[in-house]
């Protein structure tokens, strides 16, 4: 009976400690300590936090956005004892996650202490993490993937130009271009909750009759303009054909070029050359989530 009342409670010990280990394990988290090293220490958002959501990365991965009893925010990855800390963050969501390239991009727009909108620019590819923290404090920016999933542009307002970042290529490259035709750089708010465009505003009248739409106030007409003078056109045909005689007296032997041609090619002379801009890449933080 001895020996068995020590089995069973051998057996009761080893099961606690199996508990106890698989919780601390779920529960530990690694944090960078500021000088090139980690912190290992409890995960208490882990434990007692609040989960903000869930972003799902290219290789199935999961990552959340998750809230400490103390109010500090987090990104932490299945699988990866380290986290990501938003520690300047008093709010923080998910806006906008795009697989770009070999990566996975997740932008979270956090506010902090005298800044409505800031936005870190996190890059994920397995355990590798870039970031970039961004953002003008007054604006959302516009984000548009590219056609072929290779790039990704960063669009913030800057009076009559666009501050443009573009990530690709594990880069971020910012660059000042003018704005698109039918951008206002004014709109407010010049992005929605998913970083998108803000549809155009239209006017409507009052009452029951608001899908009507407001036309447009008419055009100021010009005055018609007072008709030449005799003499005038006169004058005019004169010089005209006195034109189209030089050019045969001086060059005799010059092919003849009709007039449409002529005018296509004074046109194609004028087209500008492609346009570049000069960029300047932002330096990204770089994170192992292994170590």
């Amino acid at each position: 009976m001895t020996t068995y009342k020590n089995f069973a409670s051998a057996h009761w010990r080893k099961l606690i400690a199996g508990v106890a280990a698989g919780i601390l394990l779920t529960g530990c988290a690694m944090t960078p300590n500021g000088r090139g090293g980690v912190m290992v220490g409890l995960d208490t958002a882990e434990l007692f936090g609040t989960p903000i959501s869930t972003f799902r990365l290219r290789d199935g991965t999961e990552g959340t956005l998750r809230k400490d009893p103390k109010g500090k925010y987090s990104i932490k990855l299945s699988q990866a004892f380290r986290v990501v800390p938003l520690d300047k963050a008093l709010t923080a969501r998910v806006a906008r996650a795009e697989n770009v390239g070999e990566r996975t991009v997740v932008i979270v727009e956090t506010q902090e202490r005298g800044c409505a909108y800031r936005y870190e620019v996190l890059a994920f590819q397995g355990t590798d993490v870039l970031q970039w923290t961004v953002g003008n404090c007054k604006d959302r920016p516009r984000v548009e993937l590219a056609a072929d999933g290779k790039s990704l542009n960063i669009d913030f307002p800057n009076y009559n130009r666009l501050s443009r970042m573009v990530y690709a290529d594990n880069r971020l490259l910012n660059a000042s271009v003018p704005v698109p035709a039918g951008v206002d750089t004014r709109a407010q708010p010049f992005a929605d909750d998913a970083l998108r465009a803000t549809g155009p505003a239209i006017a409507t009248l009052p009452g029951n009759d608001s899908g009507r739409v407001i036309p447009a106030p008419p055009a100021a007409t010009r005055a018609p303009a007072p008709a030449p003078k005799a003499t005038s056109r006169a004058a005019g045909k004169n010089r005209r054909q006195v034109a189209q005689e030089a050019p045969a007296r001086t060059v005799p032997n010059a092919p003849a070029t009709t007039a449409p041609a002529a005018r296509a090619a004074d046109s194609a002379s004028r087209v500008p050359a492609a346009m570049s801009f000069q960029t300047e890449e932002i330096k990204p933080v770089v994170i192992d989530l292994r170590k």
